[in-house]
C-alpha cells in the first residue's frame, strides 16, 4: 500500500502513524534505507514541545527517553559573553506540554527503528536498500520503485499505490520525481560534544552571538545520574575562511574568545583534542530549500525532503514529525474504505498538502529572518538583533508570541503576520533613538534606521508571500463555495 523512502526519524514515524491507522493490520507498508544502522553522519536533534507530543503520540517519546534523550526547556539567547541574555521558555507558550528533548542523532534512529519492528506487524523495515528508480503508469502517476540492495547492486521491484519520500535535504525521491528544488547551501556548522558544558541555562538551547557567527549549545544526552552532555555549533559562512588545521586555527581566534569564560575553555580544549588526535573536524553543510511542491500523484515527500531552512530555529525535525502525523491523521480518515482502492488516494495527498503548505513556509521565512537578524553581517542585520532583544526583555507577551511561531505551536497567518510586523516596527522605533544614542551622530542614526528599515522591508515581502499563499486556498474555496450555493438558487428559482 505505501513505499517509504528512508527510515530516518520522519520515515520511521510515518510508518508507525500509518501503522496505528490500521488497526485491524489490513495494509502492508516497506519501509526502506540505504544504510544499514543510522546514517554516518555526527549529529544532535533538537524537538519543540509539538514535536515531542507526536512523538508520545506513537510511543516513541518513553523508549527515547530511557536510551538517554534530554528534556529541554525552550531557548536563551545570548548578546554576547558579557551582554544581555533573554530567556525564551516553552512554558509561557499556550501550548500544553512545555518540554521538547533533544538527543543523539544516531541514537534517535536506532530507538526509533526498534519500535517500528517491535510494534507495526504491518512494516517491514529494510535496510541497505536504496531507491534506484521512480515507476510511473501511461498518465505519469507514481506507481511504485525500482529499489537496489546494497552492496550487492541486484534490483528489483515493488509496486505500491503511494510512494512517500522522507529521505532528507538531498532527497533522491525529490530529484527522480523531477520536482524542483531550488537546494542551496548558505554556510556550513562545525560541531563538538562537550560533556557538562558550563552553559547559562543547562536544559535550554543556548544562542550565543558576538562571534563570527552564532553558536548554538544544547543538551543531547542525559546519564542515569542526571549529567547533561552538549552539542555545540558554530556557523561558518559558505566560502570557508580557511580548512584543515588553519580551520582549526580559525575556531580558536573567531570563536572561543566570545564565549562566556568557563565555555571558552571547555570548547578550546575540545578543538585542542580534535587536532592532537588527528581527528578531522566534524562539518556538516548548512542547506536552504524553499518548500517545492509535497505532492504528486502517487508521491508525497514529508520532512527535509519536503523543504529544510537554517537550523538555528530547531524546527526541522518538528515539522518532520508533523509531516508525518499528518499522513497518518489522512490515513485514519480513509479507513473505512473498502480495501482494494489505494489507501491514501489524491484527495488525501490533496489534503496533506493544503495543510503542510501553510506551515512550513511560515516556518522558513522565520528561519531566514532570525538567521539574518543573529549573523548579524550588515549594519541593518545588527540593528535588527539589538531591537530583538529590547522587544523580547519589553514584553513577556511578546516573547510567549515569538517562542509560539519559533516553536511551531502556532501556525496562524494572522498571528504570524502581525508578529512580524511588530518585531518589525519595534525594529525601527528603536533604531531612531538606540542605547547610549548620544554617542551617535544622527546621520549615523538615520543610516542605521535606513539600512534595518530596508532589511526588514525585504523580509517582509517574504511574509506576506507566505501569508497570501496560506490564505488564498480558503478565499479560492469560499468564492467557489459561493458560486456553487448561487448556481443551485438559480436552479430552484
Amino acid at each position: 500500500d505505501v513505499l517509504i523512502i528512508g527510515a530516518g526519524m520522519s520515515g520511521c514515524a510515518a510508518a508507525r502513524a500509518l501503522a496505528v491507522a490500521d488497526p485491524e493490520q489490513r495494509r502492508r507498508i516497506l519501509l526502506i534505507d540505504r544504510h544499514r544502522g543510522a546514517a554516518p553522519r555526527f549529529a544532535g536533534e533538537f524537538i519543540h514541545p509539538r514535536g515531542a507530543q507526536v512523538l508520545d503520540d506513537l510511543d516513541f517519546l518513553g523508549p527515547l527517553l530511557r536510551a538517554g534523550a534530554a528534556a529541554v526547556d525552550g531557548f536563551t539567547v545570548l548578546e554576547r559573553a558579557d551582554g544581555r541574555c533573554v530567556e525564551l521558555p516553552y512554558r509561557e507558550t499556550a501550548y500544553p506540554r512545555k518540554r521538547g528533548v533533544a538527543i543523539h542523532h544516531k541514537t534517535l534512529v536506532q530507538v526509533m527503528r526498534a519500535v517500528v519492528r517491535d510494534t507495526c506487524p504491518q512494516v517491514e523495515l529494510r535496510e541497505g536498500v536504496a531507491l534506484h528508480e521512480l515507476l510511473r503508469d501511461e498518465t505519469g502517476r507514481v506507481v511504485g520503485a525500482r529499489l537496489e540492495r546494497r552492496p550487492r547492486g541486484e534490483l528489483f521491484t515493488v509496486r505500491a499505490d503511494v510512494v512517500v519520500g522522507a529521505d532528507g535535504k538531498a532527497s533522491a525521491t525529490r530529484k527522480l520525481a523531477g520536482i524542483a528544488g531550488e537546494r542551496e547551501i548558505i554556510g556550513y556548522t562545525v560541531g563538538f560534544l562537550l560533556p557538562r558544558a558550563r552553559v547559562p541555562s543547562p536544559t535550554h538551547g543556548n544562542v550565543i552571538l558576538g562571534a563570527r557567527g552564532p553558536v548554538l549549545v544544547y543538551p543531547i544526552q542525559q546519564d542515569p545520574d542526571g549529567a547533561l552532555h552538549y552539542r555545540l555549533t558554530m556557523d561558518l559562512p559558505r566560502e570557508l575562511p580557511a580548512r584543515g588545521r588553519a580551520l582549526t586555527r580559525y575556531l580558536e581566534r573567531a570563536f572561543v574568545p566570545f564565549l562566556p569564560s568557563p565555555l571558552a575553555g571547555q570548547t578550546a580544549q575540545a578543538i585542542a583534542d580534535a587536532s592532537a588526535a588527528g581527528r578531522k573536524l566534524e562539518l556538516a553543510p548548512t542547506v536552504n530549500l524553499p518548500a517545492p511542491s509535497a505532492t504528486l500523484p502517487g508521491l508525497a515527500l514529508i520532512g527535509d525532503a519536503a523543504g529544510c531552512s537554517h537550523p538555528i530555529t530547531a524546527s526541522g525535525m518538528t515539522m518532520g514529525l508533523r509531516d508525518a502525523e499528518l499522513l497518518g491523521r489522512e490515513a485514519a480518515r480513509s479507513h473505512g474504505r473498502a480495501h482494494g482502492g489505494p489507501w491514501l488516494d489524491d484527495l488525501a495527498l490533496a489534503r496533506y498538502r493544503a495543510t503542510h503548505d501553510r506551515y512550513v513556509p511560515t516556518r522558513q521565512v522565520l528561519a531566514d529572518a532570525i538567521y539574518e537578524a543573529f549573523r548579524g553581517e550588515d549594519e541593518g542585520a545588527r540593528m535588527i538583533q539589538r531591537a530583538l532583544f529590547e522587544y523580547w526583555i519589553a514584553s513577556p507577551t511578546a516573547r510567549a508570541r515569538s517562542m509560539a511561531l519559533l516553536s511551531c505551536a502556532e501556525g496562524r497567518p494572522s498571528v504570524f503576520l502581525s508578529e512580524y510586523l511588530r518585531a518589525a516596527r519595534h525594529a525601527v522605533r528603536t533604531s531612531l533613538l538606540p542605547r547610549h544614542a548620544s554617542h551617535f551622530p544622527v546621520s549615523d542614526r538615520v543610516r542605521q534606521v535606513y539600512s534595518a528599515a530596508a532589511l526588514a522591508r525585504g523580509k517582509l515581502g517574504r511574509a506576506l508571500g507566505v501569508v497570501w499563499s496560506q490564505i488564498r486556498p480558503d478565499l479560492s474555496g469560499s468564492f467557489n463555495g459561493t458560486l456553487d450555493s448561487l448556481a443551485r438558487v438559480t436552479r430552484l428559482g
